[in-house]
């Protein structure tokens, strides 16, 4: 995935370089390799699968080692006697008063136990945990689908993102070309009307019309300049590329596919959703939640090994152990009714929301396509628009020729149909996007 990365930069780079363009399909896959939060989105990823083993490990013992060692100032045993005379017992308990017989012991003086160095490794495997462990493996597992699903909504946002920016810079390099066109269009009538004055047969008003449309159409090349710059900054920060001015990009707003061709019915896209499939992870994550909560309230059960040494009172021994132990936790229960009656709550809540947002969803899919058929309506519209425009213009031209109208009338004409094409050029931006929006609503993959 790396050298990949590194050849498509690599690849920008060739082509920036010598001043081409690239295409959609590269614009999305630099997207996919460099942006930000995509890498956000594969780090969460990664770690999900990390959670998800760390999880397994629970079927497995749990192995432990401690050790303990301790000086006292003072011995924990202090023991003194004085030195007294013991009856002899002669198998009478009757005599022991009246004995004649007597053994001598010295006083006695034990003062030990002053340290102590212990260490012990046991293992315990776990026989029963109420189901837990199985369940909190589920719910890992679970919570790496859930990231996979945040995974590839994230992308998809990402693509829709990329060929906003696309077709928006495709938009504008055409819109340049219209109004280079224009702008030869009034430098043409500059010289015929300048020629015209020289020859005494315009009034100057009619020339300061002409150079005060070309002022316009020269603020209007100024901003349209910075707006494709900005603009190529914002692309090129979303790609993960640096900036430069060779930068451009490929296509024209020519192929317009009918939206037909891209209508899902509803109810099936609704099944190919992210968002979906995450709503009814939900559900099922607090399912699982529940079973863990009643698993808290059952018995526990494991077995052990376990080796210790001990060192004390000057002697060290080495002890081997093996133990069971049984939890039950009786105390808990009271409560535990009113947490297993809170997951019902909460899983009841789950279910309502899948099917609120499940009927969003398909709200949010009737509303993309009916953007998009109205996108598709907006270029017919736009077009016949043009066309008359043209139209229009055509007629003034040929009246200015023939000395029927004014030169303000053909100015007019000729704005109002640079103002179509931008017009035209603008739906058919839009509807570009609105494709890409309306794929992202039904779950179709655009990559």
């Amino acid at each position: 995935m790396k050298k990949l990365s590194i050849i498509i930069t690599l690849l920008f780079f060739s082509i920036a370089s010598i001043g081409q363009t690239i295409t959609l399909s590269t614009c999305k896959e630099l997207a996919i390799e460099n942006n930000k939060r995509l890498k956000e989105s594969q780090l969460k990823l990664d770690a999900s699968e990390k959670i998800k083993k760390n999880a397994f490990t629970k079927y497995f013992p749990t192995v432990s080692a401690t050790a303990t060692a301790f000086k006292s100032s003072k011995n924990f045993i202090d023991i003194k006697t004085e030195a007294m005379n013991l009856p002899v017992y002669d198998g009478s308990i009757a005599n022991v008063g009246a004995a004649t017989q007597f053994a001598y012991v010295p006083p006695i003086s034990i003062q030990t136990l002053d340290y102590a160095n212990t260490a012990m490794v046991t293992a315990i495997q776990p026989l029963y945990a109420g189901g837990r462990i199985r369940t909190g493996n589920k719910l890992a597992e679970l919570n790496g689908v859930v990231t996979q699903s945040q995974y590839n909504l994230t992308k998809s946002e990402i693509l829709v993102t990329t060929e906003d920016y696309y077709w928006n810079l495709v938009a504008l390099n055409e819109k340049t070309i219209t109004l280079k066109n224009y702008e030869k269009l009034l430098k043409e009538l500059l010289k015929e009307v300048g020629d015209f004055y020289d020859a005494g047969l315009v009034k100057k008003s009619d020339l300061l019309k002409v150079r005060l449309e070309l002022n316009k159409v020269e603020g209007n090349k100024l901003k349209l300049t910075n707006g494709t710059d900005i603009l190529k900054m914002a692309f090129s920060q979303h790609l993960g590329i640096p900036y430069t001015e060779n930068f451009n990009v490929q296509d024209s707003l020519t192929t317009i596919v009918h939206p037909q061709n891209y209508y899902a019915e509803t109810g099936s896209a609704l099944q190919k959703r992210e968002e979906f499939k995450m709503l009814n992870k939900a559900v099922e994550a607090e399912e699982l939640q529940k079973k863990m909560t009643n698993g808290e309230f059952l018995p526990q059960l494991a077995v052990g090994v376990g080796g210790m040494y001990l060192d004390m009172i000057e002697q060290g021994n080495t002890y081997g152990l093996a133990f069971a132990t049984v939890s039950i936790p009786i105390s808990e229960w009271w409560g535990g009714i009113y947490k297993k009656q809170e997951h019902k709550i909460k899983i009841d809540i789950a279910k309502n929301s899948l099917e609120q947002n499940s009927e969003l969803l398909q709200l949010q899919m009737s509303k993309a396509y009916k953007d998009l058929t109205e996108g598709y309506k907006q270029i017919d519209i736009a077009k016949t628009s043009l066309n008359q425009a043209v139209e229009y213009q055509k007629e003034m031209e040929d009246n200015y020729n023939a000395g029927i109208t004014s030169l303000s009338d053909l100015l007019e004409a000729r704005a109002i149909t640079q103002e179509t094409k931008d017009t035209y050029i603008d739906s058919k931006t839009k509807y570009k996007i609105a494709i890409a929006k309306y794929l992202l609503t039904i779950g179709e993959t655009q990559f």
